[in-house]
């Protein structure tokens, strides 16, 4: 049984961590506290844009979206190092964690750049549309409805219980 890690995990750990020894902002830097998963400080933003590009925001991917290829283990460092100094890699993780990379894994290369990227630069915010009256956040139940109208879409219905929504530069909805 191997309890330690390879060299080449350990080396990605200790840049990691003298990146954060470097970098972090001072408690004086972070008195502004975040109203909601969907605001964002500017100090939480500066941060944000420093661990992006330094490919430290999403390690797995790849350095265009804030990374730098990281494998398994290298993420799970990263992680720990994160976890054990208590630290946020993002105030709007809804927008980081859901939106953001689901358009890396499923938008055009147009909506990447202009939706994801932003996000995960720290220069807009996302939250998600889900629940609704009678359904909450039963996807299958949902009433809501986009019919196409030219080159737009019309929304029909209504959503509830939308975290930081009032704070986000933009919703990724739910519709049918």
């Amino acid at each position: 049984m191997q309890l330690t890690f390879d060299e080449d995990v350990e080396a990605f750990r200790a840049e990691f961590s003298a990146f954060l020894d470097e970098n972090l902002p001072t408690e004086a830097q972070t008195l502004e506290r975040p109203q909601s998963v969907s605001h964002m400080p500017q100090w939480a933003r500066v941060w944000q844009r420093l661990l992006f590009d330094n490919g430290w925001l999403l390690p797995a991917q790849s350095p265009e979206f804030g990374g730098r290829n990281a494998t398994v283990l290298q993420q799970f460092v990263h992680l720990d190092e994160l976890c054990r100094r208590r630290i946020f890699h993002s105030f709007n993780p809804q927008g980081v964690n859901i939106v953001a990379t689901s358009l890396i894994a499923f938008g055009t290369a147009e909506q990447k750049q202009r939706w994801a990227v932003p996000v995960l630069r720290g220069e807009m915010t996302a939250s998600l549309g889900m629940s609704e009256p009678n359904a909450g956040s039963d996807l299958a139940a949902l009433s809501t409805r986009a019919v196409r109208e030219g080159d737009e879409f019309v929304v029909n219905g209504q959503k509830v219980w939308t975290s930081g929504a009032h704070h986000a530069d933009f919703l990724l909805t739910f519709v049918r």
